[in-house]
């Protein structure tokens, strides 16, 4: 085994480790930090891939903007939200299983339809460097309209929590 199977064996593994956390967590904090250390796996995979850029994207959108408007909503919720009821016994096992069986048939009909070519080379490969410049120059207006509507959502989601409260 080389140095880099056992890189990628090792960031699988993280990877795996935090969708069982996510999954798996009784507490909500818990299952959130397992979702980021999933997340910071999917990273690494994609610098293991050699994309550097979708690495970074990977971290800085999900890692951080989405992984903290998640802690938001469970800051905002407080530990009185209300659970919801859960299935028990057969009814919930019989649901995993149906779930499982349709998702498994559905992967692996994707997976025997898909045509497997083999590997072309790209004619023009762009740069991380390559793709600021696109991003800030041409698409400055998009880029700077989305974190403006994040902004909005963040605000509309507290708005909506202290209207709540209000009415408690």
């Amino acid at each position: 085994m080389s140095f880099t199977d056992a890189i990628f064996i090792v960031i699988v593994l993280v990877t795996a480790a935090g969708a069982l956390m996510t999954v798996l967590a009784r507490p909500i904090v818990y299952a959130l930090l397992g979702l980021v250390g999933t997340m910071f796996g999917i990273a690494g995979l994609y610098v293991y891939l050699n994309a550097s850029f979708i690495a970074m994207m990977q971290i800085l959108i999900y890692v951080g903007a989405i992984s903290i408007l998640i802690a938001f909503a469970i800051i905002l919720l407080g530990p009185l939200a209300h659970r919801p009821r859960e299935w028990k016994g057969a009814l919930k096992l019989v649901a995993a299983l149906v779930v499982t069986v349709v998702s498994l048939a559905t992967f692996v009909k994707v997976i025997a339809a898909s045509p497997w070519l083999p590997r072309v080379t790209p004619v023009f490969s762009l740069t991380t460097k390559d793709i600021g410049r696109v991003l800030f120059d041409r698409y400055m207006l998009p880029f700077e309209l989305i974190s403006l509507l994040i902004v909005v959502a963040i605000i509309g989601a507290v708005m909506l929590v202290l209207l709540a409260k209000e009415e408690k």
